[in-house]
C-alpha cells in the first residue's frame, strides 16, 4: 500500500486538506557529481514551502500552478557527499506542515556488479527486513544494476511474499541497485538460515540466532 508519487501531484491539486511531500522517499541514494546542483521537487497545496538541506534553509517558494515541475516548488540543491536530510516546511493558518527524508549522496563511478552484500535489519521484536544490494570489484553499489535476487528462508520464521509489491515478493529485480523483502520471525529465539542468488554472482548464505 506504499502511494506512489502521482498520488503526491494529484493530491497537491485536488486535496483541501494542508500538504506537503518530498519527491523520491523511496529513492535513497542519489548519484552525482561532487558540488553539482540536483534537482529537488516538493508537491504541496500550500501557498508556500521553505526546503532546508542539512539544517540549513534553502529559500522560500511561492507555489504557482503555471510553472513547470511541481508548480514552481523546485530547487537546485547541491548534496555533500553521504548522508543528508532533506527538511520542507509550509504554513497554514498558522500551522507548520513538515515533511523529511534522509538520503545517502553517492559521487563514485561503480563498473559491473561482482558481489552481493546481504543484511538484515530488525523493524520490532517479530519483523526484519533481509536486505540485498549489488556491488562492483572496489565496493560501490551499483545504482543502475537490474538483477533479478531470489530471497530463501528456513528454520523459525519465514519471508512475507506473494504480496504483489516489489518489498513482497520472493523473487524480484533490482531497483537502484539494492532490494529488500520482510521476515516474520515465529519466536523470539528464532534461528533460521537464509540465502540471496542472483544468476552470474555467487549465492550468498547467512544464520540467524537470538544472539547475532
Amino acid at each position: 500500500f506504499t502511494k506512489k508519487e502521482s498520488y503526491y501531484v494529484f493530491q497537491s491539486y485536488w486535496t483541501k486538506k494542508p500538504m506537503v511531500h518530498i519527491y523520491g522517499h523511496s529513492w535513497k541514494t542519489r548519484w552525482g557529481k561532487e558540488n553539482e546542483l540536483r534537482l529537488v521537487k516538493v508537491y504541496s497545496n500550500c501557498k508556500e514551502v521553505e526546503l532546508f538541506l542539512n539544517g540549513k534553509s534553502l529559500g522560500n517558494k511561492k507555489r504557482n500552478e503555471n510553472i513547470y515541475p511541481a508548480s514552481g516548488l523546485f530547487w537546485n540543491v547541491q548534496f555533500k557527499k553521504g548522508e543528508n536530510k532533506l527538511v520542507a516546511i509550509a504554513k497554514h493558518k498558522g500551522k507548520k506542515i513538515k515533511d523529511e527524508i534522509q538520503l545517502v549522496y553517492q559521487t563514485d563511478t561503480w563498473g559491473k556488479p561482482y558481489q552481493l552484500v546481504v543484511t538484515e535489519e530488525k523493524i520490532d521484536e517479530t519483523y526484519s527486513w533481509l536486505k540485498v544490494k549489488a556491488i562492483d570489484k572496489k565496493g560501490v553499489l551499483c545504482l543502475d544494476a537490474t538483477n533479478f535476487v531470489e530471497f530463501n528462508l528456513i528454520g523459525d520464521a519465514y519471508l512475507i511474499k506473494n504480496q504483489g509489491t516489489s518489498h513482497g515478493a520472493q523473487k524480484v529485480q533490482l531497483s537502484n541497485g539494492e532490494a529488500k523483502i520482510k521476515v516474520k520471525r515465529l519466536e523470539d529465539s528464532a534461528k533460521y538460515y537464509f540465502a540471496v542468488k542472483s544468476k552470474g554472482l555467487e549465492t550468498i548464505v547467512s544464520s540467524h540466532s537470538k544472539n547475532n
